[in-house]
């Protein structure tokens, strides 16, 4: 699995459901393929929160230079370079310069540890690898729409090579505070083309840009 990948559509960044064309957004289908109506299965009071997210999308943690968090990682349109070798498999993104090693020696969990990306454990089932990811601090989103998770995520992602230049990533989401079961996306990434890098990822804590940007969108709507 060696290279550099793309996630091969571009919509679930802006919402992993389905959803129409808006301003800065293009439309795309749900990548939730369980539960089979493609949606998210939110319990109440999550429902309510991920209504005001959506209403205050400023908020979003990305814009703010924050990771992206899993499995929203693999979602972007940007560069994402995989190094492995008998012990580890590595995530290195673009977005963010963000890093994520993965063990593959069977390591048990790191206790008392909280974080954006999680704490990471893989092994190969055949030739897909399976990884475990726990250790959440419960502040990401899954996309720029506000859908989210907290601090009782548990991630398993799957990665199978299906052709020399494709990878089907699944990642099945259980977070019982925030979800009436557990939930499962999936998505094509896509080889790069050889001599593809990684290259500058400059983003300014503290920035702005996202605020203004809705606020503009406010003054247009009035």
């Amino acid at each position: 699995m060696q290279g550099v990948w793309r996630a091969a559509i571009l919509s679930p960044a802006f919402d992993v459901q389905a959803h129409e064309a808006t301003f800065q957004s293009p439309a795309g289908p749900s990548v939730i393929i369980d539960p089979p109506d493609g949606k998210l299965p939110y319990l109440p009071e999550a429902t309510k929160r991920a209504k005001l997210n959506w209403e205050q999308r400023d908020r979003d943690p990305v814009g703010y230079c924050h990771p992206h968090g899993v499995p929203r990682e693999l979602v972007p349109p940007f560069p994402l370079e995989i190094v492995q070798d008998g012990d580890y498999f590595v995530l290195l993104s673009e977005t963010a310069h963000d890093v994520r090693i993965i063990p593959l020696d069977g390591r048990p969990h790191r206790k008392n540890y909280w974080a954006w990306g999680g704490d990471s454990r893989g092994r190969w089932e055949g030739d897909t690898l399976v990884v475990d990811v726990t250790g959440f601090n419960g502040k990401n989103w899954l996309d720029q729409a506000g859908n989210f998770v907290d601090e009782n995520e548990h991630v398993v992602e799957r990665f199978t090579m299906t052709g020399p230049d494709r990878i089907v990533y699944e990642a099945t989401v259980t977070d019982p505070t925030v979800y009436s079961r557990p939930w499962t996306m999936r998505l094509p990434l896509a080889r790069q083309p050889k001599g593809t890098e990684l290259i500058e990822y400059d983003c300014v804590e503290g920035e702005r840009d996202v605020v203004h940007y809705q606020n503009l969108q406010r003054q247009r709507t009035k």
